[in-house]
C-alpha cells in the first residue's frame, strides 16, 4: 500500500514537474504565434500597397503585370525589357508607377526598305507596315507593298513599295494617261496595253524607273529595204566644127539617159525617214552618149563693094529695108532675134516692125531714121550714141534703145 502510494506520489511529482514546463512553453508559443500573426497582418497592407498591377504594351502586344517598382524604368527592367536610345516609351522612363498604369513601348526597328526600286536606309518605331510607311511619309494609297499593311514589323524587316503614279504615254499619235503602281517604263507600257515592235524604241529605257508626271514617248521604228529606179545621165560630147558659123550648134548623134535599179536600207521613225543606206545596185538600161557639133567659123567681113551696093539699095527703097539677110557683120539675124528675146518679146516686135531686124536699115522716105530701132540722129546722141546708129553693133543699138525706153517710154515707137 505504501509502495503503491509512494509510486503514485512519485508519478504525481513527475507529472507535476512536466505539466508546469509544458504549460509555460504553451504560453510562450501562443505569444509567439500572436506576434507572427500580427506581423503578417500588418505586412499584408504594405505588400498590397507596393505590389501594383500595370499594363505593359510592347510593339502592340499587351500584358498585365504586377510590380514592386517605383518608376516605369523599374517595371520594364523587372520584365527584362531592354531599351535602346531610339525606343519610344510612354510615359517617360522616370515616371512614378501608379496602379493600372498603361506603359507603351515601341521598339526601334531597322528596315530593309525599297521604294520604286530605290533602296532606303530607314528605321521606325511603328508596330505595323502601314504605320511605318505613314511615319516615313511614303504614300501607300494605291501602292503595291510586299507585305500586308497590318502585318507586324520585326527588326530587319524587308519591305518593297511601288507607289502609284500618273504617267502619260504618247504612241501612235495619241496621248494616254496611265495611273498605276508602276516601277519601270516597261510596267507603264504594259499597263497601257501598248505592244512594242522588235525595233520600236522609247524616250526612256524600258528598265528605268518612272516618276509621277513623267511623259513616255513610244517611237515606231521600221527598218526595211526599198527598191528605186534612178536615172543615169547621158554623156554629152561636144565636137568643134570650123565649117559651122561660130555659136551655132547641132546634134550629130542623139543620146539617151539610162536607168539603174538601186536597193536601199531605209530606217523610219514614226513614219519619217531618218537614214538611208545603199545596199546594192544594177544597171537596167545603159545610157547612150550624145554628140553635139559646135561651130567655130568666124563671120566674114563685109567688102567695100558690098557695102556700097547695099547703100545704093537703101537709097532706092521707099522705106526701111525688110530683108532677112545678114546685115550685122558680127551677128546673124537669128542671133539678133535671140538677143531681142524671141517671138513674144516687145523688143522683138519693135525691131521687126521698124527694120525687119536689119541693124543697117535706113528709112528711105525721109532718110532720117536709122538702124534696128530707127533712131533719129539727135535722139541717138541724147542716149549716149555717137556717129550713125547703122555703124554701131546690134548690141550697142539695143543698149541705147533700152536707155531711151527707160527715159521716154514705149511711145517712142509706133510699133510698140
Amino acid at each position: 500500500m505504501e509502495s503503491a502510494t509512494a509510486g503514485w506520489h512519485m508519478q504525481r511529482v513527475y507529472w507535476g514537474s512536466y505539466v508546469i514546463p509544458s504549460i509555460r512553453n504553451r504560453k510562450v508559443q501562443i505569444v509567439a504565434q500572436s506576434v507572427v500573426i500580427s506581423a503578417l497582418v500588418g505586412g499584408t497592407g504594405a505588400f498590397v500597397a507596393l505590389n501594383k498591377p500595370v499594363n505593359v504594351t510592347v510593339d502592340g502586344e499587351a500584358e498585365q503585370v504586377r510590380s514592386f517598382g517605383s518608376t516605369v524604368d523599374d517595371v520594364l527592367a523587372a520584365q527584362d525589357i531592354t531599351l535602346d536610345e531610339r525606343d519610344q516609351v510612354q510615359p517617360s522612363r522616370s515616371t512614378q508607377v501608379e496602379r493600372d498604369m498603361n506603359i507603351v513601348v515601341n521598339k526601334a526597328k531597322d528596315l530593309d526598305l525599297t521604294v520604286d526600286g530605290k533602296p532606303m536606309d530607314e528605321w521606325t518605331n511603328a508596330s505595323t507596315v502601314g504605320q511605318a510607311l505613314a511615319d516615313l511619309g511614303i504614300e501607300h494609297e494605291g501602292a503595291e507593298v510586299s507585305a500586308a499593311l497590318d502585318d507586324k514589323i520585326s527588326d530587319g524587316e524587308t519591305i518593297d513599295v511601288t507607289t502609284a503614279k500618273t504617267v502619260s504615254v504618247m504612241a501612235d499619235g495619241k496621248t494616254q494617261p496611265v495611273e498605276a503602281a508602276a516601277k519601270t517604263v516597261q510596267d507603264v507600257i504594259s499597263e497601257a496595253g501598248i505592244e512594242l515592235g522588235t525595233d520600236d524604241i522609247t524616250s526612256a529605257p524600258l528598265t528605268s524607273s518612272v516618276y509621277d508626271g513623267q511623259v513616255v514617248n513610244v517611237m515606231r521604228v521600221v527598218n526595211e529595204e526599198k527598191t528605186e529606179t534612178e536615172t543615169i545621165k547621158k554623156k554629152v560630147t561636144v565636137k568643134k566644127d570650123s565649117s559651122l558659123p561660130r555659136g551655132e550648134k547641132k546634134v550629130e548623134k542623139k543620146g539617151k539617159d539610162g536607168k539603174r535599179e538601186v536597193v536601199f536600207k531605209v530606217r523610219t521613225v514614226n513614219g519619217d525617214e531618218v537614214s538611208r543606206e545603199e545596199v546594192s545596185s544594177k544597171d537596167i538600161e545603159k545610157p547612150v552618149e550624145e554628140v553635139v557639133v559646135e561651130g567655130t567659123k568666124a563671120p566674114e567681113k563685109k567688102r567695100e563693094s558690098d557695102k556700097s551696093s547695099r547703100s545704093k539699095d537703101d537709097s532706092g527703097s521707099g522705106g526701111s529695108d525688110n530683108s532677112e539677110d545678114n546685115y550685122s557683120g558680127s551677128m546673124t539675124t537669128a542671133q539678133i532675134k535671140e538677143m531681142l528675146g524671141g517671138p513674144g518679146s516687145k523688143w522683138y516686135s519693135i525691131a521687126k516692125c521698124e527694120s525687119n531686124f536689119n541693124p543697117r536699115a535706113i528709112n528711105q522716105s525721109n532718110r532720117a531714121h536709122f538702124g534696128l530701132f530707127q533712131f533719129k540722129l539727135a535722139t541717138w546722141r541724147s542716149v549716149g550714141g555717137s556717129g550713125n546708129p547703122i555703124d554701131a553693133s546690134p548690141q550697142e543699138q539695143f543698149k541705147r534703145a533700152k536707155i531711151l525706153q527707160k527715159k521716154a517710154g514705149w511711145g517712142q515707137w509706133s510699133c510698140a
